[in-house]
């Protein structure tokens, strides 16, 4: 009997301190925790304010789904350059929230996620075709939104990266004597990003690729244009024709 009560009594002492500790345990406040998150937030602690955020999903599953959490918990992951997360969550929350007031901004905030990972232009151009699919998108699905004149500007960015990829690879086959890959590059760019940064530069390169394949009218036609949009570039132009007619 004597050696009976002893574990008894242990296991009557362990319940009481278990209960004692959840007794002071508060009960889990959601609005609570997203004040902290929010605060977290706005210190730029991201890795901390997501653990809050997770919380709430975890621990109040009513709100697993809600819609400030899903994009908060995405422009954490933004805010720490986490740009591939970052489209994840925002396409999620477009996904379950697709008429909400901010799908507006995640639908931006995809595009901006590709738009971030841009490089050099001598380098695959795919994320730059990516950002402008996502903010043609935008314009597409949310007209009049307050992100539209922010996406039609970047919309114009990517459209001159994307012609400055084409007159980059347009370039590399004139010099390396490829001529008619080079007009086939360099023509693709005067249709498809009329207007561009790299414009200038395409019609000079497809001027002298076709001079150099005994193309003459095709080359005068585009010397002709470049003198006519450009002026700079006039003097030079009207040479290269002058010199092509008397050939």
């Amino acid at each position: 009997m004597h050696h009976e009560t002893f574990p008894m009594k242990k296991i009557l002492t362990i319940f009481l301190l278990l209960l004692a500790a959840c007794a002071k345990e508060p009960p889990f406040d959601p609005v609570e925790k997203f004040k902290d998150a929010e605060n977290k937030m706005q210190k730029f602690k991201y890795d901390e304010a997501r653990k809050a955020y997770q919380e709430i999903q975890e621990k109040a599953p009513d709100r697993s789904y809600d819609a400030d959490i899903m994009l908060r918990i995405a422009d954490t992951y933004y805010g720490e350059e986490k740009y591939a997360e970052a489209q994840v969550e925002y396409r999620a929350f477009i996904n379950f929230h697709p008429v909400h007031r901010d799908a507006s901004y995640a639908q931006y905030q995809v595009g901006m996620c590709s738009y971030q990972e841009i490089t050099t232009i001598d380098r695959d151009p795919a994320l730059t075709r990516t950002a402008l699919k996502e903010f043609q998108a935008l314009l597409t699905k949310y007209p009049g939104s307050p992100y539209e004149e922010e996406a039609t500007k970047y919309i114009t960015i990517c459209r001159d990266k994307l012609a400055e990829y084409e007159l980059y690879v347009g370039r590399f086959y004139h010099k390396k004597g490829s001529y008619l890959a080079a007009v086939g590059r360099l023509e693709k760019l005067l249709k498809d990003y009329p207007g561009s940064t790299a414009e200038k530069d395409a019609l000079y390169y497809a001027g002298l690729s076709y001079q150099e394949l005994g193309e003459k009218a095709k080359a005068i036609s585009n010397f002709e244009t470049l003198a006519a949009k450009y002026p700079a570039m006039a003097k030079e132009a009207h040479s290269l024709i002058t010199k092509l007619k008397t050939q």
